[in-house]
């Protein structure tokens, strides 16, 4: 069950046309359209409900991505630039250039917005009577919006174990048991939900049940998923099948990582990183998914003591003769196990041999795929650590590395990264930040058009990050070099990237700036990026403004969503009144699909307790369809999660996005592990 959570405005018409199902929903990439996946598992045969527009097909050269009417996956990507310009055969509007910084900050931002710790936080709020009354009028008292635990346990969970075993309906059925494994609540009972559905008739719902125990965090369903994954004869039994499918396999793999990441015991890690890695050398398959989702799944497990993990996935990294698709993934991996690190590089001689083959790799020693460069260029600016002498040394090197490569290197996705990986090094290396300043100011200033706003936005994550780490960074230099370029940039797409940085660096002068051009620029994207910028800065002089935005976008489903979420970071409670307005409309009419689903998709964003009821009414409204019932369970396993960032943050964040495939970012079907919800 599939819900469109991102803007659809890239390709024109796509708001009524495409596929849509509410189990996840595009959760990753702007509008209609995701990078284009390699090939793989396929995708499943079973017909997908149609509203909402599907992403296009992945190109058959990274250079040369189809139009979004293609109506297959193809094969791995080869040959050219994957950021060359695109072209269409045949006419029509040509496909959106997948180098944009949209891309990056859509599968990033959840950790820069953190929409839900903000709005379910303990606020101090005025009392006006009750419970506070007896303290003295005006009394400031602790509150939070989060559900409470008799919501929790006596109207959300009730409510979705009633509603699977009534309907057999695929989004229903997706869409409950993802929103259980959300929850945690009455694990055994979810357990056997999800065992009574391994065997479905539905590829999307056998596998959506694998990887709800790994969602739940099922330590207990660990032997369930390793005999799904590796095509056991238990897994077989459970399947009731002679094969556990590929994409099954595929994604028990996922739910394995999920539960090894958050197990408390370092033995239940080290057997899950052992069972995977195990599957990543000795599977033969033609599908190239399985082999991705182990190295993906190994780079999440925050494994104690992961030396003896990177060796051994350094090692598979020079071997040039497995896939390429693979191979590109390896370095994120390693860069996540090693982290961010604290200390130097002299205490970390492990770190320091990573960083040396990013190097090479990056700079095309020997030649590698782009994909592998790209992960490279990636996965240096993810594992720095400061220096304590930097004549020669690797950060050094590293910086050199990154800004020769933003002038030379061919792929243009390697490019933009090395805007990204720049602001991670001045996060991590006091000592060269003001020259990584200098140098993404005049890049931004100066550099070629498309990649200007990755330098924008990589002064922003540069200053979110430090003031994340307590460093109350405040540079009038970088303030107003951003806000300049903001105020001069005419094209919405750029103008929109310099709207975000100037949020995530708490640019307060920018506020009326951010505010005009809003009523300036009529472009919807923008506008929604705009109103998320205020959200950051927390603009609540202009809540009045952002509230006739989201009455005023009852035809733009994106819109009235990105309103809605800066709202939300205002902490607007009217947001919410806003939104189920929309989604109980006063007139009785069942709302139309991608409102319906932009509506429940922010509701669960913003997560306030007061959505619940009517989220359950929605539920039990058994008048309504069962794709509109199925959004209240989205909805409600997001209000209701255990945690406050989205399931799958750790698989998306600083991932190579770009080497995709059909079971981690699925363009036809939106069945991929990044589209779930």
């Amino acid at each position: 069950m599939k819900s469109w959570y991102l803007p659809i405005t890239l390709v024109a018409g796509l708001a009524l046309c495409a596929n849509l199902s509410a189990h996840g929903g595009t959760y990753k990439g702007p509008g209609d359209t995701v990078p284009p996946g390699g090939g793989g598992a396929a995708t499943p045969t079973t017909p997908t409900t149609p509203a909402t527009p599907g992403t296009p097909s992945t190109p058959s050269t990274p250079s040369t991505p189809s139009t979004p009417s293609t109506p297959s996956t193809p094969t791995t990507p080869t040959g050219p630039s994957a950021g060359a310009t695109p072209t269409t055969a045949g006419g029509g509007a040509p496909p959106p250039d997948l180098t944009r910084w949209v891309f990056w900050w859509e599968f990033n931002k959840d950790r820069f917005l953190n929409l839900k710790a903000k709005i379910q936080g303990a606020a101090n709020v005025t009392d006006i009577g009750g419970a506070a009354a007896g303290l003295g009028g005006g009394a400031a008292v602790a509150s939070t919006l989060a559900p409470t635990s008799q919501q929790i346990d006596g109207e959300i969970v009730p409510a979705l174990f009633a509603l699977i075993e009534q309907e057999d309906n695929r989004d229903i059925a997706t869409g409950v048991m993802v929103a259980l494994g959300k929850i945690g609540r009455r694990a055994d009972d979810a357990s056997k939900v999800y065992e009574s559905h391994l065997s479905a008739s539905v590829q999307e719902v056998r596998e959506t049940a694998a990887l709800a125990y790994g969602i739940m965090k099922a330590e207990g369903a660990i032997p369930t998923l390793e005999a799904l994954m590796r095509d056991t004869k238990e897994g077989q039994k459970l399947a009731k099948d002679s094969e556990v499918d590929v994409r099954t396999r595929v994604f028990s793999a996922y739910g394995l990582g999920l539960i090894g990441r958050a197990s408390q015991s370092p033995e239940v890690k080290n057997a899950v990183a052992d069972s995977l890695y195990d599957v990543l050398i000795t599977d033969k398959s033609a599908a190239k998914d399985l082999r991705v989702a182990a190295v993906i799944s190994i780079g999440i497990l925050k494994l104690p003591e992961p030396a003896d993990m990177i060796n051994k996935l350094s090692e598979l990294l020079d071997d040039d003769k497995m896939d390429k698709l693979v191979l590109a993934h390896i370095p994120n991996a390693m860069a996540k196990l090693l982290g961010a690190g604290s200390g130097t590089l002299a205490d970390d001689p492990l770190r320091g041999k990573a960083i040396e083959q990013f190097l090479q790799i990056a700079d095309g020693r020997p030649k590698r795929d782009n994909f592998i460069i790209q992960s490279a260029v990636q996965s240096l600016g993810m594992i720095v650590v400061a220096e304590e002498d930097l004549k020669n040394g690797y950060n050094q090197k590293i910086f050199d590395t990154l800004t020769k490569l933003s002038k030379e290197v061919n792929d243009q996705q390697a490019k933009r990264y090395t805007a990204i990986s720049l602001a991670y090094l001045a996060v991590q290396e006091e000592k060269l930040r003001e020259d990584v300043i200098k140098f993404l100011t005049k890049q931004m200033d100066k550099g070629s058009s498309q990649y200007q706003p990755w330098c924008g936005l990589a002064l922003g994550v540069m200053a979110f990050e430090l003031n994340a780490a307590g460093e109350n960074y405040n540079s009038a230099v970088v303030h107003s070099a951003t806000l300049e370029k903001f105020l001069d940039t005419k094209d919405p797409d750029r103008k929109a990237a310099y709207a975000i940085a100037l949020g995530l660096m708490k640019n307060e002068s920018a506020k009326p700036a951010l505010r005009e051009s809003m009523e300036d620029v009529n472009e919807s994207e923008f506008r929604g990026y705009a109103a998320v910028a205020l959200g950051l800065l927390d603009a609540k002089e202009y809540i009045p403004y952002i509230q006739e935005v989201v009455d005023d976008s009852k035809r733009d489903a994106d819109l009235l969503k990105q309103a809605s979420i800066g709202l939300g970071l205002m902490k607007d409670r009217n947001a919410v009144d806003k939104l189920l307005d929309y989604l109980s409309p006063k007139n009785g009419r069942t709302p139309r699909l991608n409102v319906l689903s932009a509506v429940a998709t922010a509701l669960g964003f913003i997560g306030d307790k007061s959505s619940v009821s009517p989220l359950v009414n929605t539920l039990e409204n058994d008048r309504l369809t069962p794709l509109g019932r199925a959004f209240a369970a989205v909805a409600l396993g997001m209000v209701a999660d255990k945690e406050t960032m989205p399931w799958n943050e750790p698989v998306g964040a600083n991932l190579n996005y770009r080497a995709s495939v059909s079971t981690l970012v699925d363009q036809q079907n939106g069945t991929g592990l990044l589209d779930i919800l």
